[in-house]
């Protein structure tokens, strides 16, 4: 038994489209479409023209990678701003700030107090030096980042 297909306007083979009919269709100009039709490397067929499937494609294809990247930068930024509102994030700016003024403190105490030799006094303030490449070091282990080495500090550490 023979399928009947109802009559309409759509011919029985599938459609193909040349550049200059699906550029107007899709509200773009040629060129943008033939640029996203190359990014996506997208060849025509022996005809010289496209199917519906391949145009979507390249057009909208890269919309769902958008997406993903989107959300993961959204996530992103969420987890953050959970860390800062838990107080797990500290500002380094402020931090650093705090530590300066930790440390004039400390200076001024110990650079008036007569009872300290001068061996004593330079070796508190050699060991008082070392808090920001303390900061650095931690901030370094902490970080995410790809090192100059193009290794990750997960990677770095497990060497070690």
């Amino acid at each position: 038994m023979a399928v009947v297909r109802p009559r309409g306007n759509i011919p029985r083979k599938p459609l193909r489209w040349s550049i200059d009919a699906a550029a107007p269709e899709f509200t773009m100009s040629v060129n943008t479409l033939r640029k996203l039709l190359n990014q996506a490397s997208v060849a025509p067929g022996d005809d010289g023209c496209y199917s519906t499937a391949q145009l979507l494609s390249a057009i909208y294809g890269r919309m769902h990678e958008e997406k993903l990247r989107t959300q993961q930068q959204l996530t992103k930024k969420y987890e953050l701003a959970n860390k800062t509102a838990e107080g797990n994030l500290l500002d380094r700016a402020a931090l650093m700030a705090g530590f300066s003024q930790l440390a004039d403190a400390l200076v001024n105490v110990v650079m008036t107090d007569q009872n300290l030799t001068r061996e004593s006094k330079e070796d508190f303030l050699h060991n008082l030096s070392t808090w920001p490449v303390i900061v650095d070091n931690v901030a370094q282990r902490q970080s995410k980042l790809r090192r100059s080495n193009g290794q990750t500090p997960e990677e770095d550490q497990s060497e070690s």
